[in-house]
């Protein structure tokens, strides 16, 4: 009999223990919108964009690399944002051939996540143009897959 009650209490305790997880992680999102405080960010959004540009048109390429990251992460917590002010600056780094090849790339998917006709031109353009074998590959990639959303390139 002793044994059944524990065993009965041991199944209530796990059961709880699993009922609590499913719960905490539903509420994530919440939890996230709560610590971030998006409406914080919002108001800070034009200073960040300077401090943005300035950073891409720096020398340094660690610089403009994490400037690069840091555009794709903001297009993803403001999907409405136009964020137009990027695509000159993040232009000039894909057509430099002499700018560090990662930095191309980064600046490639940066700003290709603006979903803008000028950036994408520049990058179907570079993936022509460029002499870097990498970057021309990844720049095709980048063209084609933005032409199938967009409806105006057919595979079949």
């Amino acid at each position: 009999m002793n044994k059944r009650i524990f065993l009965l209490a041991i199944s209530m305790v796990f059961f709880l223990f699993f009922t609590d997880a499913t719960s905490f992680a539903q509420n994530q999102p919440q939890r996230f919108m709560k610590q971030h405080k998006s409406h914080f960010l919002k108001e800070h959004l034009k200073q960040t964009e300077e401090m943005l540009i300035k950073a891409l048109q720096s020398n340094s390429v660690n610089m403009s690399i994490t400037a690069a990251q840091t555009i794709r992460e903001l297009e993803q917590i403001f999907p409405s944002e136009p964020f137009t002010s990027f695509t000159e600056p993040l232009s000039k780094i894909i057509r430099d051939e002499s700018a560090d090849v990662q930095s191309r790339i980064l600046a490639a998917l940066a700003l290709d996540g603006l979903h803008s006709d000028i950036g994408d031109k520049v990058i179907f353009d570079m993936a022509g143009a460029t002499t870097n074998v990498s970057f021309k590959n990844i720049c095709k990639a980048i063209a084609i897959e933005s032409f199938k959303a967009e409806d105006k390139l057919s595979l079949n």
